[in-house]
């Protein structure tokens, strides 16, 4: 008995899709693409840190490198008026903190400081 061209290009479709499903099944997923750095504001001095996120969880608040003390909250930096703000879900924990720095306006979150400023690096 002979094959018929259209049963052919069915088993031919289907080898190539079991092929293409083995392959891609075979590649390594590597996850999201996540952030290696947070950037952190000192709510009592208004200083900002970087801290490395690179294989490790960051427990929020974060303890200020000068102070030993859990001062440091997230900021992100707006791009609407250059400026640098504590990320709104953390506006709450500033309560906790006192004194709050006259850098940081306690009702929006925003800093007052430069936007070129480079944050110090905590290791």
């Amino acid at each position: 008995m002979k094959a018929k061209p259209v049963q052919i290009a069915i088993i031919v479709i289907g080898l190539l899709v079991g092929i293409v499903g083995i392959v891609l099944s075979m590649k390594k997923y590597a996850g999201p693409d996540l952030a290696n750095k947070m950037i952190l504001v000192d709510v009592t001095s208004g200083e900002l840190y970087a801290v490395s996120t690179n294989g490790r969880s960051i427990l929020l608040p974060y303890r200020s490198p000068d102070s030993n003390e859990p001062t440091l909250l997230p900021v992100i930096f707006d791009e609407n008026d250059s400026s640098w703000r504590v990320k709104s879900r953390y506006m709450d924990a500033m309560n906790d903190i006192k004194p709050v720095s006259d850098k940081i306006d306690p009702k929006s979150g925003r800093l007052n400081v430069e936007s070129g400023v480079k944050p110090k690096v905590i290791k």
